[in-house]
C-alpha cells in the first residue's frame, strides 16, 4: 500500500519532535501535520488514475484540475461551515441541541472531508510517481520532460502567494514535503530543487491572519460554486443524501440504557444521555510526534484526562508516543488501520481496518481495547461494520460536539463552535484531532474556559470514556 512511503526515518522523527516548540497562541511554523493516506483507494487504483493522466491528450490540464478541485472543495466546505455555525446559533437561542442527522450542512461537510482526503492522497501519489519518472533514465526523454514540467507546475502551485491557494493547499504542501523527505531519506537519493516546494511553509500566525481577512470572500466563492450544477455538487449532494448518522437522543431513558458491545444503541456511545455537564474529550488520527506530546502536556497541566482514537499505522511508527500517553493514564482506543471509509471496503478490507488494527493496537497498548471509532463516523449505522466491532468486544463511539478542526484553521472560532454545541447539548462527547496545530491551541483554550465555570451550575466534569461507561453501567461511582 501507498501508506509505507510516508513513514519518517526514526532519527528524523525524534529530531523534529524534540525541536518542536509552542507558545500560548501560535505553533512553530515548522510543526508537521502528519496524516497518512486516508482514502479507501488502493495503490492499484491510484496507479491506474496516474497512468490515465499521463496518457491523456492534455496531462497538464488533468494534473492542474486536481488543484482547482481541491480549492473548490475548500471554499464549499467553508461555505457549509458558515451555514453550520448559523444553525448552531439558532440551537443556542432555542436551547435545542443540533442534530447532525438532520443538518444538511453538517452532512455535506462530512462528505467533503472524505473527498478532500481522497484527492490529497491522489495528488501525493502523483507527485511521488512524477519524481520517480524524472529520475529514471530508462524512461523515454519525452516522459521525463513531461514529469519535470508537471513537477515545476506542482511546485509553483504549492508556493503560490494567492491567499486562497496558500490556505487550501497548506496541508497538501506539508504532506508533500514529508513524503519527499521520507522517500529521499529512505532511498538515499539526492534531493532535486524541482521536487521541493519552498521550505518556508506558511506559519500559523500568517495562516490565521489570511483566514480571518478573506474568510467571508472564501465563503462567498463557496456559495456561488454550490449554486452551480456541476459534477462536484452532484457528487456531494448524492453522498450527503445517502449518509447515515444515527441520532439516538431521547430514544432510551438514561436510567435504563447500559453500554456493552452490540450492533444496537447499547453498543454506540454518543454522549447524548450522559449526566448533565459531563463531557468526554476525544482526539482522533494520531499519534503524532509533534502535536500529541504537546496536547499531553496541556492535559497534564490542566488536570484533564482524555481518550485518544488512533490509527494502527501511526501506532506502529510512534511507539514512544504510545507509551508516553499510556504512562499518563490517558485512554487509548482504535480508529482503524489507515482511516478509510469503512462501508466502501470489502470484507477483506474490513478485516485489516478493524480486526488487524485492533490486534496491533492491543499489543502496542498492552491491554484489551474497549472502544472503536469509525473514520468520518462512516459505518456507525452499517450492520456488518458494527458487528465486526462488537464481535471484538468493543463499543463504538460517535460524538455530539464536532469542532470541525480539520477544516477550520482558526483556534478561536473552533473554541466558539465547541462552546455553542456544548451549551445547546449540555453533555456528551467532543471531537478533536491530535494532528493539527490549531487543534492543540483550541483544545487547551476550551479546557481553560471550562475552568472558569467551576462552582457554577454549569460546572463541567471531564471524564474518560471508560469512566463514564462504567459509571452509567453501575460499575463506578461519580467522583
Amino acid at each position: 500500500m501507498l501508506k509505507k512511503s510516508f513513514a519518517f526515518p526514526i532519527a528524523l522523527v525524534f529530531f523534529l519532535s524534540s525541536c518542536a516548540s509552542y507558545n500560548s497562541e501560535l505553533l512553530s511554523p515548522n510543526a508537521l501535520s502528519i496524516r497518512s493516506p486516508s482514502s479507501s483507494e488502493t495503490e492499484e487504483n491510484l496507479e491506474v488514475s496516474f497512468q490515465s493522466m499521463m496518457n491523456s491528450t492534455d496531462p497538464e490540464k488533468v494534473f492542474l484540475d486536481n488543484f482547482d478541485r481541491l480549492k473548490s472543495l475548500f471554499t464549499r466546505a467553508e461555505s457549509n461551515l458558515g451555514e453550520f455555525d448559523k444553525e448552531l446559533d439558532e440551537s443556542v437561542i432555542t436551547h435545542n441541541a443540533l442534530s447532525f442527522e438532520y443538518s444538511k450542512s453538517y452532512r455535506k461537510l462530512i462528505v467533503m472531508w472524505g473527498l478532500s482526503h481522497r484527492l490529497k492522497d491522489k495528488m501525493i501519489f502523483n507527485y511521488l510517481k512524477l519524481t520517480d519518472i524524472a529520475y529514471d533514465n530508462s524512461v523515454s526523454a519525452d516522459k521525463r520532460k513531461l514529469a519535470n514540467s508537471l513537477l515545476r507546475k506542482f511546485k509553483a502551485k504549492l508556493d503560490s502567494n494567492n491567499p486562497l491557494e496558500k490556505i487550501s493547499f497548506e496541508e497538501l504542501k506539508i504532506e508533500i514535503e514529508n513524503a519527499v523527505k521520507a522517500r529521499n531519506g529512505l532511498l538515499l537519493k539526492p534531493m532535486s530543487p524541482v521536487e521541493m516546494p519552498a521550505t518556508s511553509i506558511i506559519d500559523d500566525q500568517e495562516k490565521v491572519s489570511i483566514l480571518r481577512k478573506y474568510r467571508e470572500t472564501f465563503r462567498k466563492m463557496g456559495r456561488i460554486a454550490q449554486d452551480s450544477d456541476d459534477e462536484l455538487n452532484r457528487i456531494i449532494e448524492d453522498k450527503a443524501e445517502k449518509l447515515q448518522i444515527v441520532d439516538q437522543e431521547g430514544r432510551e431513558p438514561q436510567s435504563e440504557l447500559k453500554f456493552y458491545p452490540s450492533t444496537g444503541p447499547n453498543g454506540n456511545v454518543m454522549g447524548l444521555i450522559f449526566p448533565k455537564n459531563v463531557w468526554a474529550l476525544t482526539y482522533d488520527d494520531g499519534p503524532n510526534p509533534v502535536h500529541t506530546p504537546v496536547i499531553l502536556k496541556n492535559l497534564e497541566e490542566l488536570g484533564i484526562k482524555a481518550t485518544f482514537f488512533w490509527l494502527a499505522e501511526n501506532v506502529i511508527r510512534y511507539q514512544s508516543i504510545v507509551d508516553m500517553v499510556g504512562e499518563k493514564t490517558m485512554v487509548r482506543a482504535n480508529h482503524s488501520w489507515s482511516h478509510p471509509q469503512l462501508p466502501k471496503l470489502s470484507d477483506e478490507g474490513l478485516q485489516k481496518e478493524i480486526v488487524q488494527s485492533t490486534a496491533v493496537e492491543s499489543k502496542s497498548y498492552g491491554e484489551k481495547l474497549r472502544f472503536f471509532r469509525c473514520p468520518y463516523g462512516s459505518g456507525n449505522s452499517v450492520p456488518r461494520v458494527r458487528k465486526m466491532i462488537a464481535d471484538l468486544g468493543m463499543i463504538h463511539v460517535f460524538w455530539n460536539v464536532d469542532t470541525l478542526d480539520w477544516q477550520d484553521k482558526d483556534p478561536d472560532s473552533i473554541v466558539e463552535r465547541a462552546k455553542k454545541q456544548m451549551q445547546a447539548s449540555g453533555h456528551g462527547v467532543i471531537l478533536f484531532h491530535d494532528i493539527h496545530p490549531q487543534s492543540v491551541i483550541a483544545s487547551r483554550k476550551l479546557i481553560e474556559w471550562s475552568k472558569t465555570l467551576k462552582g457554577s451550575e454549569n460546572a463541567i466534569r471531564w471524564v474518560t470514556l471508560p469512566e463514564i461507561v462504567d459509571e452509567m453501567n453501575g460499575a463506578g461511582a461519580t467522583k
